[in-house]
């Protein structure tokens, strides 16, 4: 835009005059401005219903075919088997008798992995007295003190008799100490669980028995120090890389974290390493061949041979079934197996209509329809009011965001109060609710027959008066009585192709009308107003044409008003200069008198 220096020689704000002239100007290009955001409202309000129809047609759509009400569930009798419906199963009853149940696959050392407790060889004699007569034992986490009498000269098969009286008096026949070594002169810890000697403050009795400080003092490996041994692990094929530094702990982490479909652990009760796989069946294995033989025989295994798991072997209706895990899914029936049937024995299982899994369906759909008809008759029924049109920018400027808001809101309302397509939709749906079904049973032909009517006129909510109210006792009931009919009466279709329009019409279920309607609803405003998030000047629409008309016009106008703006500043300008010669003449005269 460029600057302009004006009224230096009239002393006349030329800015103000030319903006005053061309408000005037202007009101063409106002109009039409105010039509296109009008027309663009509209359309927003078409697009919001049509947004809503959509919804709804996606609700009717999962009810319009007797495939989408497979609402079943199952039960079983007897806790070996638990069973659950996806809901397509058909309601039918089921046996079955589990002979096997399935089982992952199990590698475990063949014998313990750690070293023995025992001391370094004692001397002839051992002299034991106060300082060197107490250490602590832990065994299977119970820690207790054990106190030696005192004697100058024990020899190794006395003080193993000494300990045993003093460990039996402690902890009973958990634990005991034997002698071993070459000169049998070894005292040796022994026990099924865990056995952890410690010193006693000031005291050196360990010492005393040959379990001097940094020698073994546990019957159980120290998961977390370097187990000794390093090479290469292979599990089904897949590598693992132990180091020198590993600890059993460290090996533990890298074997589970490996996709060697496998579990490490460590037993400490039994002191042995297990491998179990983490599927069940005949495919799941632990195969540790191609792993280091020193691995082999540090962790105690015999062999590196592949195991396998089992199949769960199961009877259903009397037909025979090997599967892999003990969940498993035939015919829209999950079984978890738990246990095996006694021979000859069955578990019964009874499939049946889901009929509080119905009930919601039908709940959801009267839900939704009441918020597709509340938006519709809402639409239908604003009121209109006169003199709010679409503020300019300028009329903003003068006004408080709040005010602007509650303009607006006067200026969108009844846009499209009594339009002919919303209109048409409405009692299009409002009609099928009240509508008979045929070839589907009386009792349930209709949806007030099973407790689905219309809400009575409130002149103070006349949006209401399109909505469905149920009543829950009677909707239950008939489900309970004819769950198939009440189907019916929603999905039911004419088997007859050669039948007129009309027949095919009145056999075609509410689910199947509703769908149609809705769909014929959605292009009407579609080709109205486009369809939700397309542009909106698309030629293709109705509104979209006007809205391209309109921007042509828009552009054409503001065009002209620039041509008119700058005619005035020429005009002005003009006037300008001949004002400054006038001054200039009567500056001459003034000078010569």
């Amino acid at each position: 835009m460029p600057m302009r220096i004006t009224g230096m020689s009239s002393g006349l704000d030329i800015d103000k005059m030319v903006s005053d002239l061309m408000k005037a100007e202007r009101m063409p290009l106002n109009k039409i401005t105010q039509k296109r955001t009008q027309t663009s409202w509209t359309m927003g309000l078409y697009r919001e219903i049509n947004t809503k129809l959509s919804s709804f047609k996606t609700v009717v759509n999962d009810m319009k075919l007797s495939g989408d009400w497979k609402a079943t569930k199952a039960a079983s009798t007897n806790a070996a088997v638990t069973v659950s419906s996806d809901g397509s199963s058909n309601a039918i009853n089921h046996t079955i008798a589990v002979d096997r149940l399935a089982s992952g696959a199990s590698k475990s050392s063949s014998g313990a992995i750690s070293n023995d407790l025992a001391g370094s060889a004692l001397s002839g004699t051992v002299s034991i007295d106060s300082s060197n007569n107490k250490f602590d034992v832990t065994v299977n986490g119970v820690k207790k003190t054990i106190t030696l009498s005192p004697n100058a000269s024990y020899t190794p098969s006395t003080l193993k008799d000494e300990l045993n009286t003093q460990l039996s008096a402690a902890f009973g026949a958990s634990v005991s100490v034997s002698l071993t070594g070459a000169g049998n002169n070894q005292l040796k810890f022994n026990s099924t669980g865990q056995v952890t000697l410690s010193d006693v403050a000031g005291n050196n009795g360990l010492t005393a028995l040959g379990f001097a400080a940094g020698a073994q003092r546990s019957n159980r490996l120290d998961a977390t120090s370097p187990i000794g041994f390093s090479g290469d692990m292979v599990i089904n094929g897949k590598m693992v890389t132990i180091g020198p530094g590993d600890s059993l702990s460290n090996i533990i982490t890298k074997v589970n974290t490996s996709t060697a479909g496998v579990t490490m652990s460590y037993d400490v009760a039994s002191d042995k390493v297990v491998f179990a796989s983490k599927g069940t069946g005949s495919n799941a294995k632990v195969d540790l061949t191609g792993t280091n033989s020193s691995i082999l025989a540090g962790l105690q295994f015999a062999d590196s041979n592949a195991v396998y798991g089992q199949d769960a072997s199961v009877q259903i209706d009397g037909v025979q079934y090997y599967e892999q895990s003990n969940t498993f899914t035939k015919d829209g029936i999950t079984y978890t197996l738990n246990q095996t049937t006694a021979p000859s024995t069955v578990v019964n299982v009874s499939v049946t209509k889901d009929t509080d899994a119905l009930f919601d369906k039908i709940v959801n759909f009267v839900s939704k329809y009441n918020e597709t008809v509340e938006l519709m008759s809402k639409r239908l029924n604003e009121d209109k009011y006169r003199g709010y049109n679409p503020l300019s920018d300028d009329e903003k400027k003068d006004m408080k965001e709040a005010d602007v808001k509650l303009w607006e809101e006067k200026a969108k309302s009844g846009l499209i109060r009594r339009d002919s397509i919303v209109s048409s939709a409405l009692s299009s749906l409002r009609r099928m609710t009240s509508e008979t079904v045929e070839g589907v049973s009386q009792d349930y032909n209709a949806l007030y027959k099973i407790g689905i009517s219309t809400s009575s006129y409130n002149i103070n909510k006349p949006e209401d008066a399109a909505k469905l109210t149920i009543d829950e006792t009677k909707l239950k009931k008939a489900l309970a009585s004819d769950p198939d009919s009440v189907v019916a009466m929603f999905t039911n279709f004419p088997a007859d192709s050669g039948l007129s329009d009309q027949a095919k019409y009145r056999q075609k279920g509410i689910a199947q009308r509703m769908f149609d309607q809705i769909g014929s609803s959605i292009n009407e405003l579609s080709e109205k107003a486009g369809k939700p998030g397309t542009v909106e000047n698309d030629e293709n629409t109705t509104l979209g044409s006007n809205m391209r008309t309109f921007e042509r016009k828009i552009k054409d106008l503001e065009a002209k008003m620039k041509k008119k703006e700058n005619n005035y500043y020429a005009q002005f300008a003009q006037m300008e200069k001949a004002i400054q010669k006038n001054n200039a003449q009567s500056s001459w005269l003034a000078q010569r008198m």
